[in-house]
């Protein structure tokens, strides 16, 4: 929320800080008047505000986990998190709430981190630093995602656009770089990193800060759409310096996205060389510190409004509160000085306006909310992140050689006697085996169980040869049996759309049948040994086969090729064991790049005792498809012959492996740490599945043992939350038909979500268009329906221009308020617990650690949010009103 402002013209000194013994070399104001500040003395102290007695430090400040001076300070866009950066190389990551290190960052390159930023987002954190490296590094997964060393000189600032889209980097040099902020490409293949401009000498000596205004143009000249940024630099030269960045949309023929960047306006004045420079929240104003010992608050239209005096020393950063109201500056006199800028302001000043959690309960006292919040944030901070055992099903009369969830309610495991075992969950979570178990066929052990994904097939395969189709419900044989030759047969999976099946083993060739018309569909052969793991790309387009002498092979079978497409050799020293695609690599990388790259994550392990991650990719090249397999990462943990790997589903950020050293071990895939080791019984494990929601674990071991495991909240909620975080952060212009079929479908409007689809209508039309244009693409007759998406139309344009403004003396209604960030909502969602939220800010506050309920400390059930259609109505009402001429 922003809230209107003039600025005074008898700005005054509102508060001076001294707690630090040295250099004030940054500082930030965060949501709900949270201020931080960083030294030269290596600590970062964090503020709120005391009605009475202006800020007074949080019980947890100072922060005091870098080795050297702090050097850059940000709070996240929805405030839970703090971001700090320091010359010992390292950029930290702390709770804003409770002080807790959620995490740190080391810099590739082991240099001093002189400037850190989240993208507007919260998916991304950049850090920069001496040696002209950049780091991109993932808020999710808390991994590094892209590095590029561009700038000859020190990167001293970085800037993200509004919209998350592109990235700006500075150097001492004098040199500005624009980049795409995220770019898949630059993994695949070994592609270099593209810079979409730069501009040299854009201040004489260098330029030391930059930031972006938060708001936006979108401009259409001769019916090409272009986004138009207003940014703000300054440097060595004593001077401010306003650009205009335009940058097209992607031009697919030439493999470019155009990008310009222009000198708007100089804003002269200062007497020395500039420190710091930032926008307003509102982005009426702009802010510069100096050498010259003074601050100044500019117009965007070049005109000075203020020249601020009361530092002994060079004025090194500003920042202004998220409200305007407020600007703190810090100083190499150690102090950090917060201004007055509303007129009306007093340490008395009830800044912190009353939606303390309780208040949402009808009780607004302060002390105790205050109190309250502490609880939750303490027992938020303290959940348990264990994995229990659940449930152990009855023990087998021989070693479990394979298991497979469907859903979370139905559990299939086969063993060493021949048997196929099914287990379903009753009323009260329970599992207890089916009246159709045990399933009888085979003639000798079974080696592998799967259903097919809709639940309704279970497909065995057993070292008689033979695969058997069940009918999962009931119990019998669903389809005549695959069996080609006398030979075991050690795995069969079904492809992610159903359509396949795969059947291999130790004659040493893959069948792949149809499941509709149940005839072969295609057989593959030229391993030299037993095939012993198999998987269908998520997309269904290509098969990996793995053999005991460590060799891999991928074959397409949509459409069906029997040629190998590639070998990798040696994958495994001893032999594969098994292999599993991530169910998101592969469909989101082809989406997200503008060229048809694929870009599939497999896990292998193998009898070295080693699991690992690879890159299956496929890219088109001047004469063909063409296809690589890039090593990613090996992790070591296990202390004998890894068994079995899986994904967990959907979301596929954690990855469970088994082995004959007893343990069960689950990774973070993207980060590559081993998350927990899990031992209970005295015997190999031999396979493992996960539930549909990722909530159930299932293992199987040689002595006969079935178990079934609960995994934290903390795996689950986090997946879920981020995959939510990213599906909502997109700019109205990079809308596709299915995000517009999406809104549709939120507003209730089913019949025109469905019609999207055939129109291929897009976020570009949408803004483009008159309104007519849109609802008679969507075939709205009716009278009063037109009229209502006429405004949800109007309102849902005004949002994508950028933050709106209220004035400040403005009542706002309480309901409207976000419970986590105390600003009004934009996108208000229905939590679990019951209680609205900003969407983004709930999502953040799942990521930062936190998996209670923000309102009632209670832990949340599941993270399913659903919007507040109703609420997000008044709330537009409120902020445009209904007046779309």
């Amino acid at each position: 929320m922003i809230r209107m402002m003039s600025i005074g013209e008898n700005i005054e000194s509102l508060q001076i800080l001294e707690a630090h013994s040295s250099d004030v070399t940054c500082c930030d104001f965060g949501g709900n008047f949270y201020l931080a500040s960083g030294s030269g003395d290596k600590t970062v102290r964090v503020w709120e505000w005391s009605a009475g007695e202006g800020y007074v430090e949080m019980s947890y400040s100072p922060l005091t986990g870098h080795k050297y001076g702090v050097t850059c300070i940000r709070f996240s866009p929805q405030g839970t998190m703090l971001a700090t950066s320091s010359v010992d190389g390292s950029t930290m990551l702390w709770s804003v709430h409770s002080g807790v290190r959620i995490h740190t960052f080391i810099q590739v390159s082991g240099g001093a981190v002189r400037t850190c930023r989240f993208t507007p987002d919260s998916t991304l954190l950049v850090s920069a630093g001496d040696d002209g490296s950049v780091c991109v590094w993932d808020m999710v997964h808390r991994n590094l995602v892209r590095t590029f060393q561009q700038h000859e000189g020190t990167v001293q600032s970085v800037s993200f656009t509004p919209d998350s889209q592109y990235l700006l980097t500075t150097c001492t040099l004098g040199v500005m770089k624009m980049w795409h902020a995220s770019d898949n490409s630059d993994v695949s293949h070994g592609d270099a990193i593209v810079c979409l401009a730069s501009v040299d000498d854009a201040h004489d000596l260098g330029v030391v800060s930059s930031d972006f205004s938060p708001h936006q143009e979108l401009l259409d000249e001769d019916g090409s759409l272009n986004n138009r940024y207003l940014l703000a630099t300054c440097g060595n030269d004593n001077v401010v310096k306003l650009w205009h960045v335009v940058v097209g949309q992607y031009v697919k023929h030439l493999d470019m996205t155009p990008c310009e960047l222009s000198i708007y306006l100089t804003l002269e004045g200062h007497t020395s060389a500039m420190m710091c420079v930032r926008f307003s929240p509102s982005g009426s104003y702009l802010a510069s510190s100096s050498l010259d010992k003074t601050l100044r608050i500019w117009e965007t239209s070049g005109n000075c409004v203020a020249v601020l005096e009361g530092h002994s020393r060079y004025v090194t950063c500003c920042t202004f509160s998220r409200d305007s109201s407020l600007l703190a500056s810090g100083s190499n006199d150690k102090r950090v000085m917060v201004w007055n800028l509303g007129g009306k302001l007093s340490l008395d000043s009830e800044l912190v306006k009353p939606c303390r959690a309780l208040s949402h309960f009808g009780n607004s006292n302060s002390e105790c909310c205050g109190l309250w919040e502490q609880e939750v944030v303490k027992q938020a901070e303290g959940d348990g992140n264990t994995v229990k055992i659940f449930q152990r099903l009855e023990e087998q009369s021989a070693a479990v050689n394979t298991c497979a969830f469907y859903s979370n309610k139905f559990i299939a495991s086969g063993s060493g006697d021949k048997m196929v075992r099914l287990w379903v969950r009753n009323e009260e979570g329970r599992f207890e085996e089916s009246e159709s178990s045990p399933m009888e066929g085979h003639r000798y052990g079974v080696n592998q169980v799967e259903f097919s994904p809709n639940g309704e097939l279970l497909a065995s395969c057993s070292l008689d040869g033979s695969t058997i189709l069940w009918d999962a419900e009931s119990g019998r044989r669903g389809r005549p049996s695959f069996q080609v030759s006398g030979s075991g047969v050690r795995t069969c999976r079904f492809s992610p759309d159903g359509h396949l099946l795969v059947t291999a083993g130790d004659d040493e060739k893959a069948f792949v049948w149809s499941t509709n018309i149940m005839e072969q569909h295609m057989v593959v052969e030229g391993h030299n040994d037993a095939i012993a793991a198999t998987a269908f790309t998520p997309d269904s387009q290509y098969l990996i086969t793995a053999c005991s002498d460590g060799h891999m092979k991928l074959w397409c079978v949509a459409p069906c090729s029997e040629q190998c497409l590639l070998t990798q050799e040696d994958a495994h020293d001893l032999g594969v064991q098994s292999c599993d695609f991530s169910p998101t690599e592969g469909i989101a990388a082809s989406k997200q790049s503008n060229s048809k790259r694929y870009r599939y994550l497999l896990a292998t392990c193998g009898n070295d005792s080693l699991v690992k991650l690879w890159y299956i990719l496929a890219f088109p090249t001047d004469k063909e498809f063409a296809v690589d397999c890039v090593l990613r990462r090996q992790l070591t943990g296990h202390g004998g012959n890894v068994m079995c790997v899986r994904f967990t589903p959907i979301t596929g950020e954690i990855l469970a492996s088994t082995a004959t050293d007893k343990t069960i071990r689950l990774w973070n895939v993207y980060s590559g740490e081993c998350v927990h080791v899990l031992e209970s019984d005295d015997s190999m494990v031999t396979t493992c599945a996960f539930s549909g929601d990722s909530s159930l674990l299932a293992t199987g071991s040689l002595d006969g043992t079935l178990l079934v495991w609960e995994l934290p909240q903390q795996l689950v909620f986090q997946a879920i939350a981020a995959t939510s975080l990213r599906s909502h952060s997109k700019p109205l212009l990079n809308w596709n038909a299915e995000d517009v079929k999406c809104w549709l479908k939120g507003l209730g409007m089913v019949h025109a979500a469905e019609r999207v689809r055939e129109t291929n209508l897009n976020g570009g039309w949408l803004i483009t268009l008159t309104f007519d244009e849109i609802l008679d693409m969507l075939q709205i007759d009716d009278g009063e329906e037109r009229e209502r998406l006429t405004l949800h139309l109007y309102w849902l344009r005004k949002e994508d221009n950028g933050i709106p403004e209220v004035p400040l003396d403005m009542d706002i209604p309480h309901e409207f308020l976000c419970p986590i960030t105390h600003e009004i909502m934009h996108d208000p969602v229905v939590c679990s617990d019951g209680f609205t939220y900003e969407r983004a800010a709930i999502n953040e506050w799942l990521l930062s650690g936190k998996f209670s309920s923000p309102m009632t400390n209670a832990q949340l059930t599941d993270i399913q949010l659903n919007s507040n259609t109703n609420l997000k109505t008044r709330i537009c009402q409120f902020l445009y009103g209904e007046n779309v001429l």
